[in-house]
């Protein structure tokens, strides 16, 4: 009698242990291990998954995604992303297309084709899974924009840190293009503040060969804005708004740029490429700026800021924090740059900035500044 009590719990308890089982497996499928990235959301079944290591559009119809380890792919499924929509990994339907993938010889590489192109300005996902020889899945959904292959040559030419409240006066960075073409799908980054001013996506408008954009990094609950993003430059909205310059507005109501040290990156976020760059910090500052090695590291290796003889990515030595009426910093050699340009003397790829090109601007920016 009591082996059969036994036999009979032992035989309660494998049912258990079963059940259980089953249970846990279904909640780890459904549950797997989750990582939020810059690159969007992926799910890891194991610690041991291949990992993504880059993002790129090759063009309009391709993407091309690298991972840390030899991969097989499955074909993907591309979906716009409507306004305020972030990547998930709940498939969305908005005009959804297949993209077949192809692997490389390697396995690392994966590039997926789709069946149509996608459009400048546009913000899109692609869903989809890999897995390596041992079978370790992920499974991600990357946002991506859609290409833009008129990206004209520009520079930074001037950077504000200081805003006023009481005046409506904001911090801005003014870029100028210094050939035509379409600025969609490129991003501004602040390294000190670095996931606050990447949030922003420039939007895609045509700009002309010496236009300059001003990017407001702040906007005002009491005072209209609106964004010139057609041919008609002389709708005046914000306080530093000027006829002749095109008024792009951030709508955030954070610091998002560094007062007295940070690093500025200009970059095209399909391949992360860097267009231009700007270093500065004040003497007091210089401590906190040495903790920005990673973005200094990126804008010269890029090619985006000259070091000195010995290496060392010297900033531009600001004599005091900004200041919204007292102090901003220019570019120099900003015209020169537009002649070689529209002579045809000058690509992106020969943009490089230094300290010795910019100067503490002390007069207040005002409508009627040159």
């Amino acid at each position: 009698m009591k082996r059969r009590t036994n036999e009979k719990t032992e035989f309660v308890r494998r049912i258990l242990f079963r059940a259980m089982a089953v249970a846990i497996t279904t909640f780890c499928m459904s549950h797997s291990s989750c990582k939020i990235t810059s690159e969007g959301i992926k799910v890891l079944d194991e610690e041991e998954s291949p990992e993504i290591t880059s993002v790129g559009t090759l063009d309009a119809k391709s993407l091309e995604v690298q991972f840390s380890k030899a991969v097989k792919a499955k074909n993907a499924t591309v979906s716009k992303l409507e306004a305020g929509e972030t990547a998930s990994l709940d498939q969305i339907s908005h005009d959804a297309m297949e993209a077949s993938a192809s692997v490389s010889d390697d396995g690392k590489t994966v590039v997926y084709e789709f069946a149509h192109e996608t459009k400048v300005g546009e913000r899109y996902q692609l869903f989809g899974e890999v897995a390596d020889s041992r079978g370790n899945s992920l499974t991600f959904a990357l946002p991506f924009d859609g290409h833009n292959s008129r990206v004209p040559i520009l520079i930074i030419e001037e950077v504000q840190g200081a805003y006023s409240k009481d005046k409506h006066r904001c911090e801005y960075i003014i870029l100028t293009a210094l050939t035509d073409g379409n600025i969609g799908g490129l991003e501004l980054y602040s390294a000190q503040y670095p996931s606050l001013l990447s949030n922003y996506h420039f939007p895609p408008c045509e700009v002309k060969a010496g236009e300059k954009i001003m990017f407001h990094l702040r906007t005002f609950e009491d005072v209209d804005f609106e964004n010139e993003t057609d041919e008609d430059l002389a709708r005046d909205k914000g306080e530093w708004s000027q006829a002749q310059v095109r008024d792009l507005f951030f709508e955030n109501s954070k610091k998002c740029v560094g007062e007295s040290y940070d690093i500025i990156l200009l970059r095209n976020k399909s391949d992360m490429k860097i267009l231009d760059a700007l270093l500065y910090t004040t003497e007091a500052a210089k401590e906190n700026f040495s903790k920005l090695s990673e973005s200094a590291e990126l804008a010269t290796t890029q090619g985006k800021w000259n070091s000195d003889s010995q290496g060392n990515r010297s900033p531009f030595m600001l004599e005091g924090k900004f200041s919204y009426s007292t102090r901003c910093l220019r570019r120099k050699n900003a015209e020169g740059l537009l002649k070689l340009a529209m002579e045809g003397n000058l690509s992106q790829n020969k943009i490089c900035g230094s300290k010795s090109d910019w100067f503490e601007d002390k007069t207040l920016y005002n409508k009627d500044r040159k």
